[in-house]
């Protein structure tokens, strides 16, 4: 991994813990990047791990996304200015795959190897 990516990492870390709390599981740098093989252009692909977030009173099953835990276009609109802001700051360009916990322990597929194997946790 390229050492200039730590600080880029270390933010997105801090404020994904910040948003999340708790819900963050983890976070796995992957693809060019985590392979060393990157270009001065490439992206910075992370894969953002979630656990479930339980009803709250007054919600209904389909507003915290029950039925799937982790809807990965909320999750864009939700981080979008953390990310932007983050990628504007050090020029680079910053891609969040989002996915919950129970899939990303229960899923194989290719994508999902290849970050199991080749990806760096952060």
């Amino acid at each position: 991994m390229n050492p200039t990516l730590q600080p880029i990492l270390n933010q997105l870390k801090q404020d994904l813990t910040t948003l999340y709390g708790d819900r963050l599981s983890h976070l796995t740098l992957f693809g060019s990047q985590a392979r060393g093989d990157s270009e001065p252009e490439s992206d910075i692909d992370v894969l953002v791990v979630l656990r479930s977030r339980s009803v709250s009173e007054g919600e209904s099953p389909s507003d915290c996304g029950a039925e799937s835990p982790v809807n990965p276009g909320e999750e864009i609109k939700r981080t979008g200015k953390i990310v932007a802001d983050l990628s504007l700051h050090h020029d680079v360009v910053i891609s969040c795959l989002f996915m919950d916990e129970t899939h990303y322990q229960t899923r194989n597929s290719a994508l999902l190897r290849n970050i199991r194997e080749e990806g760096v946790l952060l």
